[in-house]
């Protein structure tokens, strides 16, 4: 068989329809058959690592609602080999839905008791007592309000009530997990967020005392880059152990390979040019990644889109240049991100002969997802437009003083802090202490938009540079939009 027989269009026009979802929404119900398991990810399940960071859109909501769907959580722990996830029982602690539930109180429920004088630590506590009642008993269990008042008449029914839950789950062989995640949404502003995440730390350390029960939280790395907090006793304990929620090259391909698996009209043209290439070990088996396999996951995707990304190797291979453009200051990219680029190019014209797409599709694929980037960060980070529109057709990397002399000079600090206070969103995190040039700089390389190198030059990486109209000096750069 010879590759002019694969009929590279079904797997073009597949791939031109990709459902690129949006984030994953407060209770929404994770179906078995679109969740990928990037091999990496594999920590996130592990109960005794009780916190995991992660940046925009890189799947701390996706992860909170796969573990809370009961049948998504038996194929986890099948497909990771870890058996006791599927005598695990779990309940969402927060995530910042306004739909009233047995255990995660609403964003309205957390204001009204921090109006009413109540300690944020009393506030998990009473949410950890709910979560602990809808392990063990049937029925419903006291509403957030009773739980705080029941807390504040009898203070040591939260370790009575813990431990008989804790006791009757061991004695069953079962676990049970409290996530917690959109710690951003806990409150309107910086301090009390703070305050309210601190206090949520304090109890998933205390929760280390029993044997059954655990906690689980999700959180952004601007907000993990913050030290206050974490300034209490044994914060180290939960610190030291994060889970860094990353997504590696390989996982992306396999990503793209497993959503066209998902395809029956795709489904058998890949997986004949997978056997014509010899790199049938490169498709995801049961949505998990072969990681013996990433020289045939090259091959094939060689196969799809070309070697390189034009007529010589000069240009860089198409499996190296297509993850390197579109990764952040940490070279890294969101599953959205990377399936905007295969979607994009899929459909640029003229369409390649003998292959899915081609560089020119991938090039234009790459202008898109900057697009869709700063899209989906500017929905947690809405204030990035500011920071970036006064580098337009500026070069970079530039110097700090040159970045520090052009945000002076359009006024960007007073024009977030107007904006923030009038629009009522969140300005950036290290706001909170200084409003200054220095904070803004702090946070956008704590969110990996900006990045400071070894001799101080500031860059931005092409993901975020090509859509913000900045120009880049020397190397081989995306073509700007035409």
């Amino acid at each position: 068989m010879g590759k002019n027989l694969i009929d590279f269009y079904l797997i073009r026009a597949e791939i031109a329809t990709f459902e690129l979802s949006p984030k994953v929404e407060p209770n929404e119900n994770i179906e078995t058959d679109r969740a990928f398991f990037p091999e990496g990810h594999r920590n996130v399940l592990d109960l005794k690592r009780q916190l995991v960071v992660g940046n925009r859109g890189m799947g701390k909501s996706f992860w909170t609602h796969a573990l809370f769907n009961g049948a998504l959580r038996e194929r986890l722990a099948q497909v990771y080999g870890i058996p006791s996830l599927a005598r695990t029982e779990v309940a969402i602690g927060f995530n910042g839905s306004e739909k009233l539930t047995a255990v995660a109180p609403t964003t309205d429920e957390i204001a009204h008791a921090c109006d009413s004088g109540c300690k944020p630590e009393l506030i998990w506590r009473a949410t950890l007592l709910r979560a602990a009642h809808s392990f063990v008993q049937e029925g419903p269990g006291p509403g957030f309000s009773q739980a705080i008042q029941l807390l504040q008449n009898n203070p040591e029914f939260y370790a009575r009530a813990l431990t008989d839950a804790d006791n009757s789950l061991a004695a069953k062989g079962k676990s049970a997990l409290i996530v917690f995640d959109a710690l951003d949404r806990l409150a309107p502003n910086w301090g009390a967020i703070q305050a309210l995440t601190k206090a949520l730390l304090i109890r998933a350390v205390g929760l280390r005392s029993f044997q059954a029960i655990r906690a689980k939280i999700f959180m952004r790395v601007d907000q993990f880059a913050d030290t206050e907090p974490f300034q209490f006793p044994d914060s180290s304990k939960i610190r030291n152990d994060y889970v860094d929620l990353t997504w590696h090259p390989y996982e992306l391909y396999g990503l793209l390979f497993f959503e066209l698996l998902r395809r029956g009209d795709a489904r058998l043209q890949l997986e004949l040019l997978a056997d014509e290439t010899n790199a049938r070990l490169a498709l995801p088996r049961n949505g998990r990644l072969n990681m013996s396999a990433l020289d045939e996951q090259a091959r094939l995707i060689a196969a799809l889109a070309g070697e390189y990304m034009g007529r010589h190797k000069k240009r860089g291979r198409v499996y190296t240049w297509v993850p390197l453009h579109l990764g952040d200051a940490r070279n890294n990219c969101s599953p959205r991100t990377f399936l905007t680029a295969w979607k994009t190019a899929a459909g640029h014209v003229p369409p390649p002969k003998d292959q899915a797409v081609d560089h020119l599709g991938l090039i234009d694929g790459v202008r898109q997802a900057s697009t869709t980037r700063l899209v989906e960060l500017r929905e947690s980070f809405p204030w990035i437009d500011s920071s970036l529109a006064p580098l337009r057709r500026q070069f970079v990397p530039m110097s700090k003083q040159e970045l520090f002399a052009l945000w002076k000079e359009h006024k960007v600090i007073e024009n977030i802090i107007e904006k923030s206070d009038r629009k009522q969103w969140l300005a950036p995190i290290d706001f909170y202490l200084d409003h200054d040039p220095g904070a803004l700089l702090k946070t956008m390389t704590r969110i990996a938009v900006m990045e400071e190198r070894a001799n101080g030059k500031i860059n931005v990486p092409d993901i975020f540079r090509v859509e913000a109209g900045i120009l880049r000096k020397g190397g081989v750069a995306v073509p700007g939009r035409k």
